[in-house]
Protein backbone atom coordinates (compact mmCIF):
# COMPACT_ATOMS: atom_id res chain seq x y z
CA UNK A 1 0.00 0.00 0.00
CA UNK A 2 2.76 2.04 0.94
CA UNK A 3 3.85 2.22 -2.74
CA UNK A 4 0.52 3.04 -3.78
CA UNK A 5 0.38 6.27 -1.97
CA UNK A 6 3.90 7.45 -2.74
CA UNK A 7 2.79 7.04 -6.70
CA UNK A 8 -0.21 8.75 -6.01
CA UNK A 9 1.44 11.44 -4.33
CA UNK A 10 4.30 11.78 -6.42
CA UNK A 11 1.95 11.97 -9.43
CA UNK A 12 -0.35 14.82 -7.73
CA UNK A 13 2.53 16.78 -6.70
CA UNK A 14 4.60 17.04 -10.30
CA UNK A 15 1.51 17.58 -11.69
CA UNK A 16 0.95 20.42 -9.11
CA UNK A 17 4.44 21.88 -9.93
CA UNK A 18 3.93 21.99 -13.40
CA UNK A 19 0.53 23.57 -13.20
CA UNK A 20 1.60 26.54 -10.83
CA UNK A 21 -24.82 -1.05 2.43
CA UNK A 22 -25.39 -4.25 4.01
CA UNK A 23 -23.53 -7.44 3.28
CA UNK A 24 -27.34 -8.84 1.94
CA UNK A 25 -27.62 -5.91 -0.31
CA UNK A 26 -24.09 -6.51 -1.44
CA UNK A 27 -24.55 -10.14 -2.13
CA UNK A 28 -27.90 -9.60 -4.01
CA UNK A 29 -25.85 -6.71 -6.30
CA UNK A 30 -22.46 -9.44 -7.30
CA UNK A 31 -23.23 -11.58 -9.77
CA UNK A 32 -24.79 -14.98 -9.21
CA UNK A 33 -20.86 -16.66 -10.21
CA UNK A 34 -19.43 -14.34 -7.42
CA UNK A 35 -22.07 -15.51 -4.70
CA UNK A 36 -22.60 -19.03 -6.01
CA UNK A 37 -18.73 -19.12 -5.55
CA UNK A 38 -18.95 -17.58 -1.95
CA UNK A 39 -21.37 -19.88 -1.11
CA UNK A 40 -19.73 -23.02 -2.37
CA UNK A 41 -16.52 -22.16 -1.02
CA UNK A 42 -16.84 -19.95 2.17
CA UNK A 43 -12.52 -19.49 2.54
CA UNK A 44 -12.44 -18.54 -0.83
CA UNK A 45 -8.86 -17.92 -1.97
CA UNK A 46 -8.96 -14.48 -3.55
CA UNK A 47 -5.60 -14.02 -3.66
CA UNK A 48 -4.61 -13.83 -7.15
CA UNK A 49 -8.08 -11.55 -8.13
CA UNK A 50 -7.14 -9.40 -4.98
CA UNK A 51 -3.40 -8.62 -6.34
CA UNK A 52 -4.87 -7.40 -9.67
CA UNK A 53 -7.10 -5.27 -8.29
CA UNK A 54 -4.32 -4.02 -5.83
CA UNK A 55 -1.72 -3.43 -9.05
CA UNK A 56 -4.64 -2.17 -10.69
CA UNK A 57 -5.66 0.28 -8.31
CA UNK A 58 -1.87 1.74 -8.18
CA UNK A 59 -1.70 2.33 -11.63
CA UNK A 60 -4.80 4.23 -11.46
CA UNK A 61 -3.74 6.51 -8.51
CA UNK A 62 -0.47 7.08 -9.83
CA UNK A 63 -2.26 7.70 -13.58
CA UNK A 64 -4.21 10.14 -15.69
CA UNK A 65 -7.14 10.89 -13.20
CA UNK A 66 -4.37 11.43 -10.13
CA UNK A 67 -2.69 13.69 -12.53
CA UNK A 68 -5.73 15.53 -13.32
CA UNK A 69 -6.67 16.61 -9.44
CA UNK A 70 -3.07 17.56 -9.17
CA UNK A 71 -3.07 19.91 -12.18
CA UNK A 72 -6.26 21.54 -10.81
CA UNK A 73 -4.91 21.73 -7.18
CA UNK A 74 -1.86 23.45 -8.73
CA UNK A 75 -4.24 26.07 -10.27
CA UNK A 76 -5.53 26.27 -7.29
CA UNK A 77 -2.76 26.58 -5.56
CA UNK A 78 -1.58 29.33 -8.00
CA UNK A 79 -4.98 31.27 -8.01
CA UNK A 80 -4.73 31.49 -4.48
CA UNK A 81 -1.00 32.49 -4.33
CA UNK A 82 -2.07 35.15 -6.93
CA UNK A 83 -4.89 36.32 -4.64
CA UNK A 84 -7.54 35.65 -7.72
CA UNK A 85 -10.28 34.45 -5.74
CA UNK A 86 -12.89 33.54 -8.33
CA UNK A 87 -10.68 31.29 -10.57
CA UNK A 88 -9.45 29.75 -7.41
CA UNK A 89 -12.72 28.30 -6.44
CA UNK A 90 -13.31 28.09 -10.14
CA UNK A 91 -10.07 25.61 -10.00
CA UNK A 92 -11.14 24.44 -5.78
CA UNK A 93 -14.57 22.87 -7.52
CA UNK A 94 -12.83 21.28 -9.93
CA UNK A 95 -10.21 19.82 -8.26
CA UNK A 96 -13.24 18.52 -5.93
CA UNK A 97 -14.70 16.76 -9.09
CA UNK A 98 -11.34 15.26 -10.19
CA UNK A 99 -10.72 13.64 -6.79
CA UNK A 100 -14.93 12.65 -6.87
CA UNK A 101 -14.06 11.12 -10.26
CA UNK A 102 -10.58 9.50 -9.30
CA UNK A 103 -12.37 8.05 -5.88
CA UNK A 104 -15.19 6.65 -8.03
CA UNK A 105 -12.85 5.06 -10.67
CA UNK A 106 -11.16 3.19 -7.93
CA UNK A 107 -14.72 1.80 -6.40
CA UNK A 108 -14.90 0.52 -9.50
CA UNK A 109 -12.25 -1.25 -9.40
CA UNK A 110 -12.82 -2.94 -5.92
CA UNK A 111 -16.41 -2.93 -6.37
CA UNK A 112 -15.32 -5.68 -9.40
CA UNK A 113 -13.63 -7.63 -6.71
CA UNK A 114 -13.97 -11.17 -5.69
CA UNK A 115 -13.50 -10.48 -2.47
CA UNK A 116 -16.28 -8.87 -0.66
CA UNK A 117 -14.24 -7.48 2.12
CA UNK A 118 -12.59 -5.92 -0.60
CA UNK A 119 -15.44 -4.46 -2.28
CA UNK A 120 -16.84 -2.90 1.09
CA UNK A 121 -13.23 -1.14 1.76
CA UNK A 122 -13.44 0.17 -1.33
CA UNK A 123 -16.75 1.62 -0.51
CA UNK A 124 -15.18 2.76 2.70
CA UNK A 125 -12.20 4.98 0.73
CA UNK A 126 -15.00 6.13 -1.65
CA UNK A 127 -16.52 8.02 1.17
CA UNK A 128 -13.33 9.61 2.95
CA UNK A 129 -12.21 10.33 -0.56
CA UNK A 130 -15.42 12.33 -1.55
CA UNK A 131 -15.45 14.09 2.20
CA UNK A 132 -11.94 15.50 1.39
CA UNK A 133 -13.26 16.78 -2.25
CA UNK A 134 -15.94 18.39 -0.51
CA UNK A 135 -14.52 19.61 2.50
CA UNK A 136 -12.89 23.26 2.07
CA UNK A 137 -10.78 22.73 5.44
CA UNK A 138 -8.75 20.13 3.03
CA UNK A 139 -8.07 22.28 0.20
CA UNK A 140 -6.80 24.87 2.62
CA UNK A 141 -3.81 22.79 3.68
CA UNK A 142 -2.45 23.42 0.12
CA UNK A 143 -0.99 27.04 0.26
CA UNK A 144 1.98 26.42 -1.59
CA UNK A 145 3.54 23.85 -3.50
CA UNK A 146 5.81 22.81 -0.73
CA UNK A 147 2.53 21.96 0.76
CA UNK A 148 1.17 19.32 -1.20
CA UNK A 149 4.05 17.00 -0.66
CA UNK A 150 4.24 17.58 3.10
CA UNK A 151 0.31 17.01 3.64
CA UNK A 152 -1.18 15.14 0.96
CA UNK A 153 0.58 12.17 1.87
CA UNK A 154 -1.08 12.01 5.11
CA UNK A 155 -4.63 12.74 3.41
CA UNK A 156 -4.10 9.60 1.21
CA UNK A 157 -2.78 7.43 3.36
CA UNK A 158 -5.90 8.25 5.45
CA UNK A 159 -8.18 7.45 2.30
CA UNK A 160 -6.61 4.05 1.40
CA UNK A 161 -6.67 3.02 4.88
CA UNK A 162 -9.74 0.84 4.72
CA UNK A 163 -7.52 -1.11 1.81
CA UNK A 164 -4.17 -1.56 3.81
CA UNK A 165 -5.76 -5.17 4.89
CA UNK A 166 -5.62 -6.29 0.96
CA UNK A 167 -2.91 -3.98 -0.69
CA UNK A 168 -0.26 -4.02 1.99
Amino acid sequence: MRRIILAATAGALLLTASACGTSSDTDAAAPATTTAAAVASPSADYTADTKKVCDDMGELLGGKKMEQFGAKLGEFIGYTQAKASSPAKKARTAAGKELKELATSLTKLTGAAQDPGLQAAGEETLKLINKSAEDEAFFAKFKTVDDVSKKLEPEVTAWLAPLDKFCA
